[in-house]
């Protein structure tokens, strides 16, 4: 069993981890959300910090992690998503760089997600920057037009694990419910390959069963939402927690 532990989560241990993400952006309205989450039954916390409208400004996003740090015991995943991505904004090179060590040299954060199509070479500094710290590191692809073929999606996968990720991730948009079976299908394969816990997802409605069923298919950790969504297709976290516990009880 590939297991990656977090403070004391232990990632690819059981039922998979859910993980609720944060897109408010303000410091007041993300701190309020933070407070709110506390009172659920989570496993991590997901700060999207290309929603922050102060995303420019490094101090006030250190400051930002630093209050969240003191709020909550929840391992919090970092993540800046690019446009091409399916995130809020788009950062330079230098800046996506800067902003990852910041968040790593806060120690405040537990993961950092890292996009693998931002190129080989920032890539391995980012990764780099994050080991340092002690700060694991997610890397991820999606893909919001398609569903790769299926050699491609194995590609993808086993380079994130060359290229130095502790867990790998990939999120991909169905066109049809073939789509979702290759995604279903690649991922029971990669998770037995891999070295590394696996996260996958087939986004929209059409791809929901990926988000429920992935202590069958080997993916360890899913998004559901309190609030707004992240990303097409997420479940509420109400029920996700039934659903997980009724694959898991069976």
């Amino acid at each position: 069993m590939k297991i990656c532990q977090v403070r004391q989560l232990k990632i690819g241990e059981g039922k998979p981890k859910i993980c609720v993400p944060i897109v408010e952006t303000s410091t007041s309205s993300i701190i309020q959300q933070v407070q709110q989450l506390q009172s659920y039954t989570l496993d991590l916390i997901e700060l999207r910090i290309d929603f922050y409208q102060d995303i420019h400004d490094l101090d006030k996003v250190q400051d930002l992690l630093q209050q969240i740090r003191q709020l909550t015991q929840y391992p919090i995943l970092f993540t800046y998503r690019s446009l091409k991505e399916g995130g809020h904004i788009q950062l330079s090179d230098q800046e996506y760089l800067s902003l990852i060590q910041v968040a790593c040299q806060s120690q405040c954060v537990d993961i950092v997600d890292i996009e693998i199509e931002s190129g080989n070479v920032l890539v391995y500094q980012l990764v780099e920057i994050a080991h340092e710290n002690g700060i694991k590191v997610l890397m991820s692809n999606h893909d919001f037009e398609k569903t790769p073929d299926v050699m491609e999606m194995k590609k993808r996968i086993e380079s994130m694990e060359i290229l130095g990720a502790d867990i790998c991730k990939m999120a991909v948009m169905p066109n049809s419910y073939k789509d979702v079976i290759h995604l279903l299908n690649t991922t029971i394969e990669m998770s037995q390959r891999l070295n590394r816990p696996l996260v996958t997802m087939s986004m929209g409605s059409m791809g929901k069963i990926s988000r429920i069923v992935g202590e069958l298919t080997g993916s360890v950790i899913t998004f559901a939402s309190v609030g707004q969504t992240s990303a097409p297709g997420q479940i509420a976290l109400e029920d996700m927690q039934t659903l997980l516990e009724v694959i898991h009880h069976d």
